[in-house]
Parts: C-alpha cells; structure tokens; sequence
C-alpha cells in the first residue's frame, strides 16, 4: 500500500482521484489551485478536484503556491510515500518532490515524447494521427521530460471528438497510475529515458483557430473539426444560394468520406447533406448553432430547412490564426 498525495485541479484527473479512492492505497490529502472566478456570474468556483474531493469528505488542501515552504513543511509532516499530480496547474520544485521517498507521478495524455504540452489530445487528432495513448511518467525539471514507467495506446476513432478522447484516455490513464503504485514499491520498475530526437510540441489552443478550411481533403478537414470540440470549436457561415448569411453555427462532430473530388466547389452542401471538401466528403454528426443548443446535425437541418447547394463558408477572424504549429495542423506532420 502506498500513502499517496494527490495534487490536481482540471478534469482528466478525475478518474484517476475516483479509482484511488476505491483501491488499496491510502489518500493522505488531496492539493488543488484556489477557487477561481468562472461562469457568467463570475461566481468563486472549486476545480473539478476540489469538488470530488470535498463530496468525499476527503482531506483537501487549496493554495496559490504549492512551493511554499510552509505548505512544503505541511505536506513533510504527513510522510507520504508519493506524489501524484495529474492536470494540477502548478510545477512541482525539488523540495517538494523531496517529501515522499518514491518522488512525483505524472499522468500525461499522448505516448510521450510525443506532443509535450499544454494540448496533447487535441494536437494528436489535429495532426491526423490514428493512435494516441497515455504515458505515467516520473516527475522532471523538462516539462513531461521525467522517465516513463508505463504507456498505454489505443487507436483514435474515426468521428471521435477531442472530448470524447479526453475522457476515454483518463479512464486508461487512472487505471495505469494504479499499476504503477502497485508496481513501484518493490523496484522493480525503473522507467524508460525519453529519446529527445522524438520529441514533439502540442501547445495550447486559443479562439483565433475557430476555423476550418473545406479546400482541404476531408481527412484533414474531419480531423481539424474533431480535434477542437469541443474548444474553440470551428465556427462557419450558413449560406444560401443567393448569397444571404442565414446562420452561424459551430462544427463539433464529423466523419470523413472517400478520396474522389465531390463534382462541386468546397463548402458546398450535397445532396446527401454532406459537405464537399477538396476530396472527398465531410458527413457532419454534431453542431451547435450559435447561441442555441447542441444537436445533431439531421435536426439542425431540418429546423432550419437546410438544402442541397446551399454552402458552409469559414475563415480565420482578421488578423487572427494560430500562433504556433500550424504546420502540424495543415499537413505537414499529418499522417
């Protein structure tokens, strides 16, 4: 058994939280940020983690600054074997680490040292790649650098969103933090140095990439809509044959169709409702019109008496784009 820390904040540790708490090892404390301004009401809000926590009746810890020595002296006192941080928001420095004989765990969401980063599920399913996974990995100075005790792969379905493979790869990951704590006590797992030629980047997302290129192949296409739902989201024009704007609407869960040329310009509405690409078809699943409710894309159409030649026009905002990668996204690492 394992006396464990466990410092997070963001969704993807929640799994993690929720099998530790119903297996062999003992949570000493569970650490997250402070309460933060959020919502419409700008109300203080608890991170995901603090509220699992608090319902637990869980022994919780809130603070700006985990480094602190008093808060470093706070978590010597209670002896824990590790530390876990998973989606915590804060770095953890070498006296802190220095508290649990068996160091700092990291759960991270891609098959490191691939895409290292702030966005490293979006970024995977951006870059059109197949399969992703998740990686335990020691605790490092190198941001997701530390030593990998455990991965996992899977394969990234074809219409899956990166929510939907958000959530799929915190419930592999939980599982593999467990084996790890099961594993390490009796040293037998010595964890495998990253090659750094193998490195890749998966920086954060920001509103400005709120758009998709339909003169593009509908893999790529499908691949830049999936891997920004469901944020930023890629937003496009509705409109008609005469030109008019009808609607704006949010692309949030699509499907690729074919490699031959559809027979009409890009953005185009077909017959069958799917959307013309440079080659190929884009089937939209999912959208959100702006302002409205998320829906399945039959219903969106029938509301709003969508027909075929009607046209899905998008484009990044003036001056806007992304900053950072965008090679990744257009092909260049696409495979």
């Amino acid at each position: 058994m394992m006396r464990a820390v466990f410092l997070g904040s963001g969704d993807f540790a929640l799994a993690t939280l929720d099998v530790l708490c119903r297996s062999q090892h003992r949570l000493l404390a569970v650490v997250s940020q402070p309460d933060r301004p959020a919502g419409r009401g700008v109300r203080l809000t608890a991170t995901p983690v603090a509220q699992y926590a608090a319902a637990a009746g869980l022994p919780l810890w809130k603070t700006p600054n985990v480094n602190d020595p008093e808060f470093v002296a706070q978590v010597a006192a209670i002896k824990p074997d590790i530390l876990i941080a998973i989606a915590f928001g804060q770095k953890l420095s070498d006296s802190l680490l220095e508290t649990a004989p068996h160091g700092g765990i990291n759960l991270h969401p891609s098959l490191l040292p691939a895409f290292r980063g702030a966005a490293p599920v979006n970024r995977a399913i951006l870059c059109g790649h197949k399969n992703t996974g998740v990686s335990v990995i020691r605790i490092a100075p190198t941001m997701d650098g530390g030593a990998i005790l455990l991965q996992e792969m899977t394969a990234i379905g074809e219409d899956e969103t990166a929510g939907e493979l958000h959530d799929r790869l915190a419930r592999i990951g939980a599982a593999l933090v467990e084996k790890a704590l099961d594993h390490l006590p009796s040293g037998s797992m010595k964890g495998l140095i990253q090659d750094a030629t193998q490195v890749s980047r998966a920086p954060k997302l920001n509103k400005g990439m709120a758009w998709v290129d339909f003169n593009q192949p509908a893999e790529m296409v499908s691949a830049r809509i999936r891997g920004l739902s469901p944020w930023p989201g890629c937003l496009a024009e509705l409109i008609s044959p005469l030109g008019q704007a009808r609607t704006a609407v949010i692309l949030l869960k699509c499907r690729a169709h074919g490699d031959a040329p559809p027979g009409q310009p890009p953005g185009t509405i077909q017959a069958d409702l799917t959307i013309a690409c440079r080659s190929g078809t884009v089937e939209l699943l999912q959208v959100q019109p702006i302002g409205r409710r998320m829906m399945d894309f039959r219903s969106f159409a029938n509301g709003y008496g969508l027909q075929p030649g009607w046209l899905l026009r998008s484009a990044p905002p003036a001056g806007e784009g992304e900053s950072t990668n965008r090679g990744s996204v257009h092909g260049e690492n696409f495979r």
